[in-house]
């Protein structure tokens, strides 16, 4: 792998443009243990403007833990990034995420999750999705990527994908490709935090219920959740998702 994590990464580009402090109080999550008793990684919390929420994720399998939806083949880590914005705001979450094998093969996805209807909101996709096109195609074209196809995924993935979507196949020796994509898409989001403002109560209700929605789509496909959940443990595991949400 680099020098620097994906969520370390991602933090750095992130911080440059938004103040974040550590939440206290999640101490017990932040370096935790496998069932094996190794060093497993952990969680850290940030709160930012405009009650922006920061979620990194560092998880360390040892040896590697075997993983069936690719072969049973070893994973040594897993990376999650989220941005998670206040839902009076009409401001999308945004997430990276990785499966780190011991065989150098890295599987990444990133999308964002959208609290409201791009389909019913012309000038939002307009103003934001439609000019980023170039730089999403360019990525969907780099060489270090391998891209794996809507098809591949469950059905969960397919019907609830924004247009933004994007899983791939990289190499741990070649994740520059997979940090140069990360930036734009916080650059991105960013460009929809700065215009953002506040909205009322029924706003953050929509949002709520439709992110619900979906929430409780993905939860019974989230098949790396489970390979975690026996790696680390129930309780740990409960400790996690608290800290997620």
């Amino acid at each position: 792998m680099g020098k620097i994590s994906l969520t370390n990464f991602c933090f750095d580009v992130l911080s440059k443009e938004i103040n974040l402090e550590r939440v206290e109080g999640l101490e017990d999550v932040e370096n935790v243990k496998l069932l094996s008793g190794e060093d497993g990684g952990g969680i850290s919390v940030y709160q930012g403007d405009k009650n922006v929420k920061v979620t990194l994720v560092d998880f360390k399998l040892g040896d590697g833990v075997p993983v069936p939806h690719h072969d049973n083949r070893l994973c040594i880590g897993a990376e999650v990034f989220q941005i998670t914005p206040d839902l009076t705001y009409k401001l999308p979450t945004w997430g990276i995420n990785s499966v780190i094998m011991k065989d150098g093969y890295y599987y990444f996805d990133t999308d964002f999750s959208f609290g409201y209807d791009l389909v019913t909101d012309y000038d939002f996709v307009m103003k934001y999705i439609t000019p980023f096109n170039e730089i999403y195609q360019r990525h969907t074209q780099n060489t270090d990527f391998k891209m794996v196809s809507y098809y591949e995924s469950t059905p969960w993935v397919r019907t609830y994908v924004s247009p933004l979507f994007f899983t791939a196949i990289a190499k741990t020796d070649k994740l520059e490709s997979v940090y140069a994509l990360a930036a734009d898409l916080i650059q991105l989001w960013l460009k929809m935090y700065r215009d953002a403002e506040p909205g009322d109560a029924s706003l953050k209700e929509q949002q709520m219920e439709r992110l619900k929605l979906k929430g409780a789509g993905s939860k019974d496909s989230d098949r790396m959740g489970k390979v975690l959940f026996g790696a680390y443990g129930k309780e740990t595991f409960a400790k996690f998702f608290k800290a997620m949400t």
